[in-house]
């Protein structure tokens, strides 16, 4: 492939970063969040309990901006820290019922806007996006592992 391809790809990946970042910050803003508490709360789609060491593995963040966060949505009376009674090391973080009504309306939001950029386009189309998309990832885990494993 020619370098200049390989450039325009690259951008364009950027740009559906922004773009991506631009929609987070758009959700936050009308949920009355940080970007970083919409993607912590998005993250109790699959699971109703995390401890600390888990969110702090799956946000990539410090355990110290993990406090921080979670200090902010205990306030907002969406979460709250439980200690493991077998090992006071050990804390985990539950969501409260108001969190589960908020997660619904985020989720369903996440939903219309993304039904909203795609309605317009043909089912070839969205396949091909479709298609595109999960090789992308694909190699992009594949990228990551072996950069990971190269540390």
């Amino acid at each position: 492939m020619e370098e200049k391809n390989i450039e325009i790809i690259a951008e364009m990946i950027c740009e559906l970063t922004r773009c991506c970042h631009q929609k987070e910050d758009y959700f936050a803003t009308t949920f009355n969040l940080t970007p970083t508490e919409v993607r912590f709360l998005k993250l109790y789609n699959n699971k109703t309990i995390y401890t600390i060491k888990e969110l702090t593995l799956l946000l990539e963040l410090t355990p110290g901006r993990i406090s921080h966060i979670l200090t902010s949505l205990e306030s907002k009376k969406l979460i709250e820290r439980i200690k493991d009674e077998n090992d006071k090391r050990n804390v985990f973080v539950k969501l409260l019922p108001k969190a589960n009504l908020f997660i619904k309306n985020l989720k369903e939001n996440y939903i219309s806007l993304h039904k909203e950029l795609i309605e317009n386009l043909t089912n070839e189309e969205i396949e091909k996006i479709f298609s595109s998309l999960k090789i992308l990832i694909e190699n992009f885990r594949k990228w990551e592992l072996k950069n990971l494993n190269n540390l």
